[in-house]
């Protein structure tokens, strides 16, 4: 790569460590090579990479450097005048954050650069600007405020700082001379415009915190926080202003979001951009954790050391560099900024600035499960179910079980423990003992007494056996066997059922033989033999009728559902869904019904039957049921919702999910409620919200190497896009792309290459994204993509005719061509060949080869008009008539743009009205 080269790739790069790397050797090879112009460009865009990149001090011997060039020969680089003049600016400021360059050093500059501008004629204001700076870095107020008149009524040109920097300046003064409003009034119809400095928004945004959350203007400072800092917490060179967010956290009692801030950014002091970057840091930073401290979270750490500590150490910095700055300014404005922000106290009511459902707000977050603790079961007053007399206890108990087969368990449970009253003194046979305490295992059982159950169980299997009563002991080492499974035990609680149904299928009453095959099919799919599972669910299903449980028929189909779903079978697991929630509806209890909408919705949902999948998941809803199952409905029908134009609808649950979840220690599942989440916030206009809670996601599933990582990459491109976050989003398509390669789908690979070219080309980073295209390209020939591999491939020759790099993308063209003369001869084939022939043309055109271009031009239009597409067939028409007539071919211009004219849609105004218009003007030419 040689020096051109070299500085074209550091243009197109990002600011930070690997552009000043490149641009470091090539003023190295530059130097070496005696390349005097290159020298020059490399040490101005190190300059500017210096200081956005985080490294400002070595800027200073960069500009320097240029600046007795410039002077020199000042016709040789004229035509870097106006970049020299403008680094003039950031020189002054980088100066004033040095305690060890003299202020007077400093006054030098600005009367050297107030010079220049003289000489030049340029309007004062950036001079003026500059004066205001150095006087409110010292504390000179009077000073301050009569250079900021000077600098508000001074006319702007074209050194002037960008409409949104040069608002953010005065925003910042007004915010601290207490004129909130006028700050506010200023900078606004700013952040209505559009804004692409490398400074902005967010530097406006941080501007403006302070003058929100002092007028009430809670929801805007949220709102500009998150945006601000969004994009400060990737570069260092905006230690200083991360200081600021750090700060706000404490304004707003968001002390835990802070010390989340500060850990993040606390070893960028290591390598600091300037000492006063590290004195605001490190003030805000023990701002928060002294808060921290004192509100008695003395176990939390940083860095291994208690918060308290830390924030001791941090503030003795800060008052130290703020000592150094004001002995060599004269004034003790640094250390009285500095105390001030350690003094700082929360404003009014606490601000919520973090996303419901991130970590961060997980400690204030509400969990709503916990009203409901307890709720998963219904608490019994058997009181409130009389009880009968009865003519003995064999009657009490014939009452109780035909309760609990009914499923009317508190009937049930009230009867038993009058059994208890009754009978429990008198004498008892063995097959009564057995008997009661079958019915307190299974009482037990319901609240989750796994221990009690499986003693009362084993006691009542022994009883039966003494009793001579086989079938009720199989049964009872059935329902043992039952509670085993649930308790994990497969182990010990399958052979259990397997011999418990062999024996009742030979001895069994018919009535309990359909709930003997559903606990085998049960244990079946507890251990993972699906098949055999369905199998034995439909021999279930044979003796439903005879079984003294109605609802047992549903109960079948909602297992067998279950298990079809698991084997991949999701119409049958449909089916199979739907019909169990019409049986339940008829005769079973609202748990069961819920259980069937719920496995009925999430069928649904999988077949893409959405609206049918919502109304189960709101019959669900509609019934009472456990707090469990239906927190399991409310995340189905929120998932649901979250891809849909309801997405707002799916937030509060989604968010309320994962508050539950993360009470309960359950991390592993988080992250996929958080992605969800994230595609709620996403569809429902909150992107702010939406990259919080993916990132999040996204660094869970890294840390777990979980494939659906790429899940999440691939909704944050479309987070950060909406955002305009390029760099992120850049990141991300780079990060699927490695991600894909090591997956070796050649097909996928060049779809997201593909993607991150058309990124590229949108920030005009012409060059790259002409790689990237080739990349893309050569991806789809090897999945035996043809037409993707053109449509790519002509892609990158406009790239490279764009990236000023004509010969290449000349050659490029030719390789294009090559690949489309094999195509087929589909429309989507003809489509990408008249696209390579219109760009083809163009490109020939720029390249001076214009005869070579005509043809192009006109087999174009016919492509299009092949198929119908009028506006496109327009467009090339109208390049082909231009071209026939720059080459005074006009009665073929003419014709050439009558014929397109005649095939554009009358709704297309604006083109017909371009065509229109070289017509006439062809004509003119003509007579």
């Amino acid at each position: 790569m040689n020096v051109t080269e070299m500085l074209d790739q550091a243009r197109e790069m990002p600011y930070g460590a690997a552009q000043i790397a490149l641009l470091e050797q090539a003023i190295a090879h530059a130097d070496a090579q005696r390349l005097a112009d290159e020298a020059f460009e490399a040490r101005m865009l190190a300059t500017t990479g210096y200081i956005y990149g985080g490294e400002p001090a070595r800027s200073f011997v960069t500009f320097s450097w240029c600046l007795t060039e410039f002077d020199q020969d000042p016709v040789r680089y004229g035509g870097w005048t106006h970049h020299v003049l403008w680094s003039f600016k950031a020189m002054v400021n980088a100066m004033t954050k040095f305690p060890e360059i003299p202020l007077a050093r400093t006054e030098d500059v600005l009367d050297d650069m107030e010079r220049r501008w003289k000489a030049g004629g340029h309007s004062p204001h950036a001079v003026y600007m500059e004066r205001h700076l150095v006087a409110r870095h010292v504390g000179d107020v009077d000073a301050a405020e009569q250079w900021f008149e000077r600098w508000s009524t001074a006319p702007r040109d074209d050194l002037s700082d960008c409409i949104g920097c040069d608002p953010t300046g005065k925003a910042y003064w007004l915010a601290r001379r207490g004129r909130d409003d006028e700050a506010i009034a200023l900078a606004e119809p700013v952040l209505a415009g559009r804004l692409s400095c490398t400074e902005q928004p967010h530097s406006i945004h941080t501007a403006l915190l302070l003058p929100y959350l002092r007028t009430g203007r809670t929801d805007a400072a949220r709102d500009a926080h998150r945006r601000a800092y969004r994009a400060h917490r990737t570069r260092l060179a905006d230690l200083g202003d991360i200081a600021e967010h750090i700060r706000f956290c404490a304004l707003t009692g968001n002390d835990a979001l802070g010390l989340e801030i500060v850990e993040r950014h606390l070893d960028w002091l290591d390598r600091s951009p300037t000492p006063w970057a590290t004195m605001t840091f490190a003030a805000s930073a023990a701002l928060v954790l002294r808060r921290l401290d004192a509100a008695g979270h003395r176990g939390l750490t940083v860095g291994d050391r208690p918060v308290g500590a830390v924030a001791e150490d941090l503030a003795t910095r800060a008052l130290d560099l703020a000592a150094r700055f004001d002995a060599r300014n004269g004034t003790g404005e640094q250390t009285a900024q500095t105390r001030e922000t350690l003094a700082t106290t929360p404003i009014g009511a606490a601000v919520r600035l973090a996303a419901p459902g991130s970590r961060s707000s997980w400690d204030t977050h509400t969990d709503s499960g916990a009203a409901e603790e307890g709720q998963d079961r219904p608490v019994w007053t058997e009181a409130a179910h009389p009880v009968p007399e009865t003519s003995g206890p064999d009657e009490l108990l014939d009452l109780a079980e035909a309760r609990y087969r009914d499923r009317r368990e508190a009937e049930a449970f009230a009867a038993w423990n009058a059994f208890d009253d009754r009978y429990a003194d008198g004498p008892l046979t063995d097959l009564q003992r057995a008997r009661r305490l079958d019915g307190l295992g299974s009482r037990v059982a319901h609240d989750d007494d796994h221990a009690a159950a499986e003693q009362a169980w084993q006691q009542a299997a022994a009883l039966y056996a003494a009793a001579g009563d086989e079938v009720r002991r199989q049964i009872a080492r059935g329902r043992l066997g039952m509670g085993l499974l649930r308790q994990g035990r497969a182990d010990e609680g399958g052979p259990l059922i397997e011999e418990s149904t062999a024996y009742l299928l030979e001895h069994g009453a018919p009535g309990q033989l359909a709930r003997a095959h559903l606990r085998l099919a049960y244990a079946q799919a507890t251990t993972g033999r699906l098949a055999e599972s369905v199998a034995t669910s439909r021999a279930a299903q044979e003796h439903a009728a005879a079984a003294e449980d109605p609802s047992v028929l549903g109960q079948i189909l909602s297992l067998r559902a279950q298990a079809l779903g698991r084997l991949g079978e999701i119409e049958e697991a449909a089916a199979a869904a739907g019909e169990s929630r019409q049986q339940q509806r008829a005769g079973g209890q609202p748990d069961e019904l819920a259980h069937a909408c719920l496995l009925h919705g999430a069928a649904l949902r999988q077949l893409g039957e959405a609206d049918a999948a919502l109304a189960a998941f709101d019959e669900a809803l509609s019934v009472p049921c456990g707090a469990e199952l239906r927190r399991l409905v409310g995340r189905q029908r929120a998932g649901l919702l979250a891809n849909s134009a309801r997405a707002a609808e799916a937030i509060t649950p989604l968010a309320e999910e994962i508050a539950a979840l993360t009470a309960a220690g359950d991390r592993e599942t988080v992250p996929h409620t958080q992605h969800e989440l994230a595609i709620a916030y996403l569809n429902a206009g909150r992107a702010l919200d939406a990259a919080e809670v993916a990132e999040e996601a996204l660094a869970a599933f890294e840390a777990a190497g979980d494939d659906q990582a790429l899940g999440v990459r691939d909704l944050l491109v479309a987070v950060y896009q909406e955002l305009a976050e390029h760099e992120s989003m850049l990141t991300q398509l780079t990060a699927l792309a490695t991600a894909i390669a090591a997956q070796g789908d050649p097909a996928a690979l060049g779809r997201v290459t593909e993607r991150l070219a058309e990124a590229l080309d949108k920030l005009d980073r012409d060059a790259t994204a002409a790689a990237r295209f080739a990349e893309a390209a050569a991806s789809y020939t090897s999945a035996g993509r043809p037409i993707d591999a053109v449509r790519t491939s002509r892609r990158h020759a406009t790239s490279l005719l764009w990236a000023g790099q004509p010969d290449q993308a000349l050659a490029a063209l030719a390789a294009a061509d090559t690949a489309a003369a094999a195509l087929p001869g589909e429309p989507h084939a003809v489509w990408e060949r008249a696209m390579l022939d219109y760009d083809g043309a163009r490109l020939l055109d720029r390249s001076g080869r214009a005869e070579e271009a005509i043809p192009r031009a006109a087999r174009a239009m016919a492509g299009f008009r092949e198929l119908g597409a009028g506006a496109q067939a327009g467009f090339a028409g109208l390049l082909h008539g231009e071209l026939l007539r720059a080459a005074g071919r006009h009665e073929a211009a003419e014709t050439a743009l009558s014929d397109a004219l005649a095939l554009v849609p009358d709704d297309e105004e604006a083109l017909r009205g371009q065509l229109e218009g070289a017509l006439s003007a062809v004509r003119d030419d003509r007579f």
